[in-house]
């Protein structure tokens, strides 16, 4: 069992396929047991002009609710614009504070290999980490899928080079890169 789930933002959006699917994927772990603690990370997408008046963690926990997760075992992680910071801003003001070392990741299976990789780097050794891959929308053609595992490679190999210098764990060696698009 784990301490918490973690689940990474997509959208505001709750009509879309993958915000959908990755807060059903935590409800199932939920469910299931595997925690007794969610939390619901991302504030908004760093791409984004107009900063939205709800916040991706926001409207993951109201979906989850209405999927029958009582509110009181949900916890919202509101700072972050990217996947760095998902990972920075839960285990500083999260994971920390609570004591929680185990965590289980939920996302997208595309985004999951990167995911994994920056769990490992901003949490550290400390942390056991387990990613659980949402299942891709219906809708989706094999060449979306391997266009969106194409571009996670990609960002994944220029994250690596940006974060090259830093040792895994050290969380404040990272916090200058929050929010700032590998090139």
């Amino acid at each position: 069992m784990h301490d918490v789930l973690l689940v990474l933002g997509y959208s505001t959006d709750r009509d879309h396929p993958i915000f959908q699917s990755r807060v059903r994927k935590a409800a199932e772990l939920f469910d299931q047991g595997l925690a007794a603690q969610i939390i619901m990370s991302g504030c908004c997408s760093d791409k984004l002009d107009i900063k939205p008046k709800r916040t991706e963690a926001a409207c993951m926990r109201d979906y989850a609710v209405e999927l029958g997760i009582s509110p009181s075992v949900i916890l919202l992680e509101e700072a972050s614009v990217d996947t760095l910071g998902n990972f920075y801003f839960s285990k500083k003001n999260i994971l920390l504070a609570c004591n929680w070392f185990n965590v289980g990741v939920v996302s997208t299976p595309w985004h999951l290999y990167r995911s994994q990789w920056l769990a490992e780097m901003v949490l550290g050794p400390e942390f056991d980490i387990t990613g659980y891959p949402a299942d891709h929308p219906l809708e989706w053609t094999e060449d979306d899928v391997s266009s969106s595992e194409r571009y996670n490679e990609q960002l994944l190999e220029d994250t690596r080079e940006l974060l090259k210098n830093i040792a895994p764990g050290d969380h404040e060696a990272i916090a200058p890169f929050l929010g700032v698009p590998p090139k």
